[in-house]
């Protein structure tokens, strides 16, 4: 039983592989999926923020807020920007 999930697996992944769009959709997936892991490993491992007093936590939770409301609005005025080009 194992030995054909893990044939229908590997099936399921040369099918993926073989056209472009979903092969590219599929390594980009595998990547986050990744990265996710390692931001998680490296949290899990490293003592960041420990040593932060409740101060310091509440100035690092208001940069990461900024870096977010950063990244929407280029994100925002890049979509905007691309619809105005293909006007």
């Amino acid at each position: 039983m194992l030995k054909m999930i893990f044939v229908l697996v590997l099936l399921g992944v040369g099918v993926l592989l073989i056209a472009r769009r979903p092969r590219q959709w599929f390594l980009e997936e595998v990547k986050a999926v990744s990265d996710t892991l390692v931001v998680f490993f490296l949290r899990f491992c490293s003592q960041f923020g420990s040593e932060l007093t409740e101060q310091g936590k509440a100035e690092q939770g208001m940069w990461r807020e900024q870096r977010l409301r950063n990244l929407r609005g280029l994100a925002l005025r890049s979509r905007q920007r691309w619809g105005e080009k293909t006007k």
